[in-house]
């Protein structure tokens, strides 16, 4: 892959993502700003406006990277920056809550840059480096949460959020006509376009031997990080002397997550093409989440979280390249945008889940307890990405017959195949499953660590000292 074509996309999905964040910590006060009153209604329209995008990318994401497959995969990065422009340009011309509900909507149908660029390094990159493609375009992504964030509580408290965003519409813009016309990728044949129906097409994605467990393993890593979100900014306020400092240590700690997983991302991606078993690495990736969710729930103030915090973000960053990278090897290469674009829905339909199961559960569980439940989240997703190297990667001459195409790819000079062929590839080349009774022992003492760890927490009784009294013991209200 050109290293050209890597910095626009990098460059367009930094953009991208930090346009989309910027909102994300002010929006509550952008919607209050529209005219919305009252707790009850800005809630509602805040909520709908922050998982508007993620809602349509998970239905459009596959149809795009079905188009893409067809016309090109440039021509999906161009649409999508287009659509990022004139999504933009709504949200800041906006003077009611429905319109800016309505420019973040079309922000998902239209947009999707980071979907794109995915698509198409997945398509673009060969085989043994596809791995640490994919680590350098997600580094844009991390970068991209780290800096939005910040740039739109600046921005709001100065007044000039909306003027900003038409900058961003414009440079979003000009993105697309430099994409246009210097993003370029193997020329393709007309034999070489994909000409298989769309249902058909998603239907190959999920009958793939071992695609199934692994998507179902991203799905669950996501709605664990992700739902973790509002959750944490409750446990961080819990732990504080002062409630008022609970939005800048949250502020702090998300982005020393995003910084975690700007480093994670290149590290991973090499893991990635050394071993030859994305499986593999989601599985230790997934492991690595739990354990730093579940200890969150341990620390007696915020400052011990910093480290927790850098190292959920290191292995979070595993998760969706690990995923795509599995999914773009047992491809043939006219099918790799519609089947990423798949595995993406997954993943965006855990991040929606996330926060709304978590609100459910807040109303009877307490906040402790919900980061106990999403650390099982990860663990199950990690023991899911096992039946993946069990069933797929552990033995690919069983798989190799459904997966590999029939059809010579001039391009790549070789047929299409499942992944990499070079020996001494490791787990890839072993054909024994290996046994999950050490992981489930690991994870049950963790369990039970965190559970007793909880008990006792919960069995502190206050102590009120009434004036000139003996000391009594308060009833908790937990």
């Amino acid at each position: 892959m050109r290293q050209l074509d890597l910095r626009l996309l990098w460059a367009a999905q930094f953009l991208n993502t930090a346009a989309l964040m910027m909102l994300v910590p002010v929006m509550p006060f952008y919607v209050e700003d529209l005219g919305a009153e009252g707790t009850g209604a800005v809630a509602l329209w805040a909520g709908a406006a922050l998982a508007a995008p993620a809602l349509m990318l998970t239905v459009s994401t596959p149809l795009w990277g079905w188009v893409g497959d067809r016309i090109g995969r440039r021509w999906m990065v161009v649409r999508a920056l287009v659509g990022l422009a004139l999504s933009m340009v709504v949200v800041a011309v906006a003077r009611d809550p429905a319109v800016l509900v309505a420019g973040r909507l079309l922000q998902g149908a239209l947009g999707g840059v980071v979907e794109a660029a995915t698509a198409f390094v997945s398509g673009e990159s060969d085989d043994e480096d596809l791995g640490a493609m994919l680590g350098r375009s997600y580094t844009a992504t991390a970068s991209g949460a780290v800096v939005g964030p910040i740039a739109g509580g600046v921005l709001l408290s100065g007044g000039e959020l909306r003027p900003f965003m038409l900058v961003v519409a414009a440079l979003s813009g000009v993105m697309a006509v430099l994409c246009a016309i210097a993003l370029r990728g193997r020329r393709r044949t007309r034999t070489q376009t994909s000409r298989t129906p769309f249902f058909r097409s998603l239907r190959d994605v999920v009958t793939t031997p071992g695609t199934r467990s692994l998507l179902g393993a991203g799905f669950l890593g996501h709605l664990a990080i992700y739902g973790l979100v509002p959750v944490f900014a409750l446990q961080v306020r819990g732990l504080l002397d002062d409630p008022a400092d609970a939005g800048t240590w949250v502020g702090i700690l998300q982005a020393l997550t995003w910084s975690g997983a700007i480093a994670g991302s290149l590290w991973w991606g090499r893991r990635n093409d050394r071993l030859g078993t994305p499986s593999t690495i989601f599985r230790a990736a997934a492991l690595g989440c739990a354990a730093s969710i579940l200890l969150q729930v341990v620390p007696a103030g915020p400052l011990p979280l910093v480290a927790l915090r850098l190292v959920q973000g290191f292995c979070f960053a595993a998760l969706a390249q690990s995923v795509f990278l599995h999914v773009g090897r047992h491809s043939a290469a006219d099918a790799r945008s519609t089947r990423v674009g798949v595995a993406n829905s997954f993943l965006l339909a855990g991040q929606v889940a996330g926060p709304l199961l978590v609100g459910l559960a807040l109303l009877v569980l307490s906040p402790s307890v919900t980061i106990v439940l999403l650390a099982g989240c990860a663990a199950a997703a990690a023991l899911l990405a096992g039946r993946t190297v069990r069933g797929t990667e552990a033995a690919p001459e069983a798989s190799q017959p459904a997966l590999v195409t029939s059809q010579r790819d001039p391009a790549r000079d070789r047929p299409g195949q499942v992944g990499p062929r070079r020996p001494g590839r490791g787990p890839l080349q072993s054909g024994r499953p290996r046994p999950l009774a050490p992981l489930a022992a690991v994870l049950g003492v963790a369990a039970v660590g965190g559970l007793l760890l909880l008990g006792l927490r919960g069995r502190r009784v206050p102590v009120s000292v009434p004036p000139g009294g003996a000391a009594t013991p308060v009833a908790s209200t937990d």
